[in-house]
This record gives structure tokens, sequence and C-alpha cells, in this order.
């Protein structure tokens, strides 16, 4: 799994510099979209975060409106992590967990940790700060910036 971590932060990191945006925090997650061709667009739906559609050249990243601005931008990493990590959306069944894919939502949520919240951004400043601040200077949830601190082991 370390060399698939790794291999998920590059990617992360690679997309950032590609298009300018690795010193930018918090991230523009609609100017990243933007430059990828993918749409986002607001549903007022709560029984799902958010999904990534796709139809012909079209791909639209669908968020719910109900969660928290925070998650929102959470759910778009995410959704933007299934995309360049190339995952293939597999229709599942609620009555059969088996068939969800963990290692691919966890692999989406490693990239949009990377993405929102860039380990070389986060070093240079961590100390600086309580996990709450950060979690407004990087636009994530409190809760989403003590797991990624816990992960790089601070």
């Amino acid at each position: 799994m370390a060399n698939n971590a790794t291999r998920i932060q590059v990617m992360a990191r690679t997309l950032l510099e590609r298009y300018g945006l690795e010193r930018t925090i918090p991230i523009r997650l609609s100017a990243l979209c933007r430059r990828l061709g993918i749409e986002i667009c607001h549903s007022k739906a709560r029984h799902i975060d958010g999904t990534l559609l796709t139809h012909g050249d079209r791909k639209i990243i669908l968020v719910s409106t109900a969660l928290p601005y925070e998650r929102r931008r959470f759910t778009v990493g995410h959704e933007l992590g299934h995309y360049v990590l190339g995952h293939q959306k597999v229709a599942f069944s609620l009555d059969s967990p088996e068939s969800w894919v963990v290692r691919e939502e966890q692999a989406a949520n490693a990239f949009a940790a990377e993405l929102l919240m860039p380990k070389t951004a986060l070093q240079a400043i961590h100390y600086k700060h309580d996990t709450k601040q950060l979690a407004q200077i990087f636009g994530v949830s409190p809760l989403a910036m003590q797991i990624r601190l816990e992960e790089m082991g601070k």
C-alpha cells in the first residue's frame, strides 16, 4: 500500500503543479475542474454526497448542497481522485456491500487529502497553528485536518 500511497500523492501534486495551483491555499477546486473540463453541479439530494458522471465527452461532479462547505470540497476532491486515478464506476447494490470497491474509495480519499492539504504546504505551516486554524486555512473540516496530521505523524 505504501507504493500505492506514494503514487497517489505524486499524482495529486503533479496535477496541482501542472495547473499552477500548488501555492494557492485553499486549493481552488473550481479552477482545477474547469481546466480538466469537469463541471461541478450542485444537487439538493441527501442520499448521496457526490458522484462523478460522464456522458460522452461531458464530465460532471455532482455534489450535495446538504453537506457543509468543507465536506463538499472534500467530496469534489474525492471524485476528482476517482477521475484522475482512472477508477471505473461499478454499479453496486446496498444489499451486497462486498461489491463495493473499498480500495478505490480509500485511494480517492488519499488523493483528496493530498490535493486539498498538500503535504509540503502543511509541513511548512503546521507548527504555527492548531488543527482548527489549519482546517480553516485549507478549507477542510477539523476532522479531515486531524486525520491528515495523524497520517503525517504530526
